[in-house]
């Protein structure tokens, strides 16, 4: 039998390992970080007053299921990546970004780490367009927390700023 045209290239599953690998590692620390939410009190958060755990687990399941799709999409649907690509580093280098804002948050309130925490995912994620990079950086950073603080009069969390920020 004669074949009409050049046979397909079958493409390595996962296409992207290294990210893949990071992506499952990150959902076992969600695991484990939602599974250790029911043991202890959980008196830390003040953003939800009347279950102060609710809050923490809703993000974890989220981060749960975010992290499974990052997943599938690095095992099956993502770019094979060159050599001169590294994309493992971007991804590690994203998730340091997202701890240090979650535990800025702790200790500086809402709007000083999601203002620099923001500029530093935009500025990883490769955006470089100053106006688009100021617009999102003021939406996401200040711009959420004026919604909540002054237009929904919630207050987002804030421990050791002592309600400055």
């Amino acid at each position: 039998m004669q074949q009409d045209g050049p046979v397909p290239e079958r493409r390595a599953i996962p296409i992207r390992p290294g990210e893949m690998a990071v992506a499952i590692a990150l959902i076992a620390i969600a695991i484990a970080a939602f599974l250790s939410s029911f043991s202890g009190a959980g008196a830390g958060n003040v953003a939800s007053t009347d279950s102060p755990m609710q809050l923490p687990r809703i993000l974890l399941v989220i981060w749960i299921v975010l992290g499974i799709f990052c997943a599938l999409y690095a095992a099956f649907w993502a770019r094979a990546a060159g050599p001169d690509r590294y994309f493992v580093g971007r991804v590690v280098l994203f998730g340091g970004i997202l701890l240090a804002l979650a535990t800025g948050i702790l200790f500086l309130g809402y709007l000083v780490p999601m203002t620099i925490g923001v500029a530093a995912l935009l500025w990883c994620l490769g955006e470089r367009q100053m106006l688009r990079f100021g617009l999102t950086l003021l939406l996401l950073g200040p711009g959420i927390w004026l919604l909540f603080h002054h237009v929904l009069g919630l207050r987002l969390p804030v421990l050791m700023s002592g309600g400055l920020f």
